[in-house]
């Protein structure tokens, strides 16, 4: 019997993969070469959740023996997803090495508190279909925010969108550019001024939960951006991790860390 909750020893945190099987299995292997024992997946994980995805992973995972688990984006099929029951653990599993972390979750190991918060807003949600390509449920409501600061302080925070007031580099402080190929900080043009100001209210969202919870460690995905930088959230310094995404390079999409 697998436990996705056991005390590893080395964490590969992991950036979107946006349902790419390929991707996602060289990322699984590169993490076991790094001697990780679980992966931590920051969101954009399965997207519609295709069975052919899901065996992939689940086979690359099997192969290097360990688990994966992901908060979720805001490009995942959430009906899919939430048809899945949330077992004892807490978790929803989605296949035999694979389990989804609610948002609120909280667990510990090695003695320092985790919080998952998956969720963003999709700055190209005009370009996509309700039920198809876009679900209401991507954005973290202000009952979710609620829920996941009230039990008080967390080390580390693992979401896929960043709290305001965390600088994103190269991206001209421009938040939820994502997903559109080809796209630079300086086509944030293409986006209505609507969904840039709804992306800064989700941040804003995100911060308030940091605000609550202060975490000294923050992972995120979402802006398919490398980076690690020293914040000042006004209660101390927050290292922040920024992870790339998949067809970039795997050390800037996996990073496998000691806990």
């Amino acid at each position: 019997m697998i436990d996705p909750l056991a005390t590893p020893g080395r964490l590969a945190f992991c950036g979107d993969w946006h349902m790419n099987a390929a991707w996602a299995s060289q990322a699984i292997a590169y993490a076991a070469e790094h001697h990780a024992d679980v992966v931590v997946h920051l969101g954009d994980y399965g997207y519609t959740f295709d069975a052919g995805f899901m065996t992939a992973v689940d086979a690359a995972l099997d192969a290097a023996g360990i688990p994966l688990l992901f908060v979720d984006g805001n490009h995942e099929d959430f009906t899919s997803l939430l048809r899945y029951p949330i077992g004892d653990n807490g978790l929803r599993q989605l296949t035999d090495r694979v389990w989804h972390l609610p948002r609120g979750f909280r667990w510990e190991w090695a003695g320092r508190t985790y919080l998952a918060l998956g969720g963003a807003h999709s700055v190209d949600r005009p370009w996509r279909r309700p039920g198809v390509s876009w679900w209401r449920e991507e954005t973290i409501s202000p009952h979710e925010a609620a829920v996941a600061a009230q039990p008080g302080p967390a080390d580390v925070l693992i979401s896929h969108d960043c709290p305001a007031g965390v600088p994103i580099p190269g991206l001209d402080e421009i938040p939820g550019l994502d997903e559109i190929p080809g796209l630079d900080a300086g086509a944030s043009s293409l986006f209505p001024p609507a969904e840039i100001a709804a992306a800064v209210a989700h941040r804003r969202v995100l911060r308030t939960v940091a605000d609550a919870v202060q975490p000294t460690e923050i992972w995120h995905g979402h802006y398919h951006c490398r980076y690690t930088t020293t914040a000042d959230l006004g209660y101390g310094p927050v290292r922040v991790t920024g992870l790339d995404c998949d067809g970039t390079e795997l050390s800037r999409n996996v990073l496998v860390v000691g806990i």
